[in-house]
């Protein structure tokens, strides 16, 4: 039995019948696309300022080739690459239906894919960083130890931030529940069962791209406070017994490193993923707030993260904020 997709429409089809305003093809912008323009090229310039400051330094200065700052430097990258790939043609330049195939292509793929594997290769780089964290200070004395194991272990956490979210963006264009246009920005999609394809889909988008990476982080952080806790418990034992010893900071460290670096990544995101998840399971809630465009500014709320997240990071790690303050000095 042949798969049936929806049709591929034509723009050159609708440009015969001088029917452009209905494709939305070489129109102005509305008063409202004018607004977010600005909005978003106010967050362009926000993320890639910090972003790029902090990859140029690990990148320059060999004494912050570590692991930690070359997870750092890898998600600011991604921002960097999500600033290029996505902001920029899709909410700063607007791309559209057009008579080019690669643009109604790219079009499409922005919106469906490039999306996604952004969103998700910077929400795997959180975790991946607070998975560092876990271990350096779990298994201190395997970490210090310079060993390939540990090598493999940072080469395979980059390659999953990276190539998972870009597999599983592709997946459905994969197993052919899509299938792209190139003469109009619009992906085909498969009839049978559309609907509950559509709504696995978004559900598993959310839960991937923004449930799995928060759950994983938050474990990971309660588990670092629990064992600075405890450290820092021991020390002031010792220290009753033994003068020599002073109470360490760390674990007030650890626990203003739990709140910011946690608390922004949720009041960030959560919003814009509750919104989506309530969007599948109910329609009729958001076209009653369609008008509103609420989806649009939950996005570019969400997407501060990315210029939060370099500047977190980079103040949380002694040497990174020391190289970046060396710059002013």
């Amino acid at each position: 039995m042949a798969v049936i997709y929806s049709p591929c429409p034509d723009v050159q089809f609708f440009i015969t019948l001088n029917l452009t305003s209905i494709i939305r093809v070489n129109r102005p912008l509305s008063p409202f696309e004018v607004d977010l323009t600005i909005a978003w090229s106010i967050l362009f310039t926000a993320i890639l300022i910090p972003n790029a400051l902090v990859f140029g330094i690990i990148c320059f200065k060999r004494s912050l080739r570590v692991y930690t700052s070359i997870l750092v430097a890898s998600l600011c990258l991604a921002n960097i690459l999500f600033c290029f790939f996505y902001i920029l043609p899709v909410k700063i330049q607007v791309i559209g239906n057009s008579v080019h195939p690669f643009v109604n292509i790219y079009c499409q793929l922005s919106h469906n894919i490039i999306q996604f594997t952004f969103v998700c290769c910077l929400n795997f780089h959180i975790c991946s960083i607070s998975l560092e964290k876990f271990i350096a200070i779990t298994y201190p004395f395997w970490y210090d130890r310079i060993s390939i194991y540990k090598s493999v272990m940072f080469i395979s956490i980059l390659l999953i931030c990276w190539l998972l979210p870009l597999f599983m963006a592709f997946l459905p264009l994969i197993i052919g529940w899509w299938r792209l246009c190139p003469n109009f920005c619009l992906m085909s999609e498969i009839r049978e069962n559309r609907r509950i394809s559509l709504q696995a889909w978004h559900i598993f988008w959310a839960f991937l791209m923004f449930l799995l990476p928060t759950i994983i982080t938050i474990i990971f952080y309660v588990r670092i406070f629990l064992v600075a806790r405890d450290h820092e418990s021991r020390i002031k034992a010792q220290s009753r017994t033994n003068s020599s010893y002073a109470s360490s900071p760390f674990g007030m460290k650890a626990v203003k490193t739990v709140a910011i670096v946690v608390g922004a990544y949720v009041v960030f995101q959560t919003p814009y993923n509750v919104y989506q998840i309530i969007n599948v399971l109910d329609p009729t809630f958001s076209r009653r707030l369609r008008k509103l465009h609420v989806r649009e500014w939950l996005f570019y709320f969400a997407s501060w993260n990315c210029f939060a997240s370099p500047i977190i990071y980079g103040y949380f790690n002694k040497n990174l904020r020391r190289g970046v303050l060396s710059l002013f000095r």
